[in-house]
């Protein structure tokens, strides 16, 4: 397993504990395309595995969301693992209802939840609005 896999896993962890412990309180003037690139970047992280990384492990901040392989493997055996994060800029061939749904309820497409490590957020329905205004601003 790769040496950083014990700091990603920790990163993961802290951030399903932060949507889910501590709701961030949403202005209902605030603009949506903003709260929802603070919800992907500082507080789910979704930034962290839908974009590819340099030899560095820097996030290519050009390619933010574009989509990414999963650089660490599963810790544990057995359950599957889900080894590419989706390109998200604009969620071509994505549905709103289908993401709200994810984001919401924690149910992915497939009926099932989504395959770790992306968790099974709980979020307010406010907030995954704000998420999918973000996504979609992006080209």
């Amino acid at each position: 397993m790769n040496r950083r896999a014990p700091v990603f896993l920790a990163g993961v962890v802290l951030a399903i504990l932060s949507v889910r412990l501590r709701p961030v309180s949403a202005s209902s003037n605030a603009d949506p395309v903003e709260r929802g690139r603070y919800l992907t970047h500082d507080v789910a992280m979704c930034v962290q595995c839908h974009s590819p990384r340099s030899d560095k492990g820097d996030i290519q901040r050009d390619q933010e969301f574009a989509g990414a392989r999963i650089r660490v493997e599963s810790p544990f055996p057995g359950p599957p693992w889900a080894t590419h994060a989706p390109n998200l800029r604009g969620l071509v061939g994505f549905s709103d209802e289908a993401i709200l749904r994810l984001l919401v309820e924690g149910i992915a497409h497939t009926g099932a939840p989504p395959q770790p490590p992306m968790p099974p957020f709980r979020m307010n329905r406010e907030d995954a609005t704000a998420v999918v205004a973000y996504l979609r601003s992006l080209r």
